[in-house]
C-alpha cells in the first residue's frame, strides 16, 4: 500500500506526535508498505516546496511564536499541487496527523482523486491559559478559518473560549475524514459523543525502537535512581508541577534520587529558576530521539505530569519499549500501563512528591514496574499497529465507496 502521512507540524520539533509519526512510518515500511511524509519544514529563503525521495516539505507562510506552530494556508494552488503529487506517487490513502491548513489542503486534494482520508487525533483536549481568552478567541477563529478555508462548529466543551475553538477545529477535521484513529479509548468515546460518525479505531502509538536491546532495571539504574521527565516545557505538560514535586521529594527522601529533564518551551526559564542550579537536577534542553532513549535506559522511572490534556502520550510507548515504569497522575492515561504504571494519589505537586518518595524508597517496587513493562509491551508492538491501521485504511475506503451522503 502507498500511504501519505501528513503533518502541519515541523517533524524535527520535539513532541509526541512527531515521534509517533516517525514510528508509524518505520512500522509500516518494515511490513513492506511505501510511506510518503508531507509536512511543514524550515526551507531556505526563496524555496516554498522541497521534494525529496518519499518526502514533500512545505514552507509555512509564517510560524506562531511560542507554540512553534507552522501556518500553511489551504489555498487553491496548494491543493492543486498536492493533488498532482498524490496522483504522481499513486497514493492509496492519505493519513492526517494534524488539523490545520496543510491537513485541510491535503484532504481537498484527496477528495478530487477519490482517495480515502484517515485522521489520527493526537489530542482532542486542547488547553490554554490566560484571562485574554475571551478577547482573542474571535480573532483566532477568523485566522484559523481563513487559513483552513473552513467554518468550524461552535460546540462548548470547556469554560475557556480558546480551548473550545481548538476542539471544534479538531472536531471539524475529524468529521471530514472517512475513518478516525484514536490512540486511547477514552478519547475515542469523547469524539463519538461530540458527533463523529465515521468509524473510530483505537490504536495505541507504536513502540519506540532502538538498535540496542532493552534491559530490565538493574543496580546501575538504582544507585541512585534517576527520574526522567521529557516533554514540551509548556503549561499543558505541567513541568513546574514536576519541578516542585521533585524538590519536595528530594528533601523528604534525604537526596535519594536524581532528575534528568528534557525539553524546551515557554516555562523552561522558570523551571531553571525553581531549581537554582542544583547539580542533581540536570536540564538537557532538546535532544534527538537516540539521546532520549539513552537517558531512558539510564533512568529508573519515567515521570508523566500532564493532566486532562493528553490522550496517550508517546512517552508511555517509549518507556514501555525500554522496560521502564511510568509514574503518572491522570487516571485517564492508564491504558497500556496495567503492569508498568504507578498512579499518584492526587495530581498536584504534593501528591506526585508522595509517589516519588514511595517509589525511590522501594527498589523492589521500581523493579516490579520494570518487569511489568514486559507484560505491557505487546500493546505497542509495531506489527500490532500495522495490522490495525491497515484495517482502518480499509474501513475508510469502504466508507468512501458508500452511496449514502457523508455527514
Amino acid at each position: 500500500m502507498r500511504i501519505a502521512i501528513v503533518s502541519d507540524f515541523f517533524l524535527d520539533y520535539i513532541g509526541g506526535a512527531q515521534t509517533s509519526i516517525q514510528e508509524q512510518r518505520q512500522a509500516l515500511e518494515d511490513e513492506g508498505h511505501t510511506v510518503f511524509l508531507v509536512s511543514s519544514a524550515r526551507l531556505p529563503r526563496g524555496r516554498r516546496i522541497r521534494l525529496r525521495e518519499r518526502t514533500l516539505e512545505i514552507k509555512p507562510a509564517w510560524v506562531v511564536p511560542g507554540v512553534i506552530l507552522p501556518v500553511v494556508g489551504a489555498r487553491r494552488a496548494l491543493v492543486a499541487y498536492l493533488a498532482e503529487y498524490l496522483a504522481r506517487e499513486r497514493v492509496d490513502v492519505v493519513h492526517l496527523q494534524t488539523e490545520f491548513g496543510l491537513a485541510h489542503a491535503m484532504t481537498r486534494a484527496a477528495r478530487t482523486l477519490g482517495i480515502p482520508v484517515v485522521h489520527t487525533v493526537h489530542t482532542f483536549y486542547w488547553q490554554t491559559e490566560g484571562w485574554w481568552q475571551g478577547l482573542i478567541a474571535p480573532l483566532l477563529r477568523l485566522g484559523l478559518e481563513n487559513v483552513t478555508e473552513t467554518r468550524f462548529s461552535r460546540l462548548e466543551f470547556t469554560p475557556r473560549a480558546t480551548d473550545n475553538l481548538l476542539r471544534n477545529l479538531t472536531l471539524t477535521m475529524a468529521r471530514e475524514a472517512d475513518a478516525l484513529v484514536s490512540p486511547s479509548d477514552h478519547q475515542a468515546r469523547d469524539l463519538a459523543a461530540a458527533g463523529v460518525t465515521a468509524p473510530i479505531t483505537v490504536i495505541p502509538n507504536p513502540v519506540a525502537r532502538s538498535p540496542r536491546p532493552a534491559t530490565l532495571l538493574g543496580e546501575e539504574q538504582l544507585s541512585p535512581p534517576r527520574l526522567l521527565w521529557v516533554a514540551r516545557c509548556e503549561p499543558e505538560k505541567r513541568p513546574l508541577v514536576f519541578v516542585e514535586a521533585a524538590l519536595e521529594a528530594r528533601e523528604r527522601s534525604g537526596g535519594a534520587f536524581e532528575v534528568d529533564f528534557v525539553g524546551d518551551g515557554a516555562l523552561l526559564a522558570q523551571a531553571r529558576r525553581l531549581v537554582h542550579g542544583q547539580p542533581w537536577f540536570r536540564f538537557h534542553g532538546v535532544l534527538d530521539h537516540p539521546a532520549v532513549i539513552d537517558l531512558m535506559d539510564a533512568s529508573a522511572l519515567v515521570v508523566l505530569t500532564s493532566f486532562g490534556f493528553d490522550n496517550q502520550p508517546m512517552t508511555i510507548a517509549e518507556a514501555i519499549s525500554r522496560r521502564r515504569g511510568v509514574l503518572y497522575c491522570d487516571p485517564q492515561l492508564g491504558e497500556g500501563l496495567a503492569h508498568a504504571g504507578h498512579l499518584s494519589a492526587t495530581p498536584d505537586a504534593h501528591g506526585l512528591a508522595d509517589a516519588i518518595v514511595e517509589l525511590v524508597g522501594d527498589p523492589g517496587a521500581l523493579r516490579r514496574l520494570s518487569s511489568g513493562a514486559v507484560d505491557d509491551a505487546a500493546t505497542f508492538a509495531p506489527r500490532v499497529y500495522v495490522d490495525h491501521i491497515t484495517a482502518a485504511y480499509a474501513a475508510a475506503r469502504a466508507r468512501l465507496a458508500e452511496p449514502a451522503p457523508r455527514s
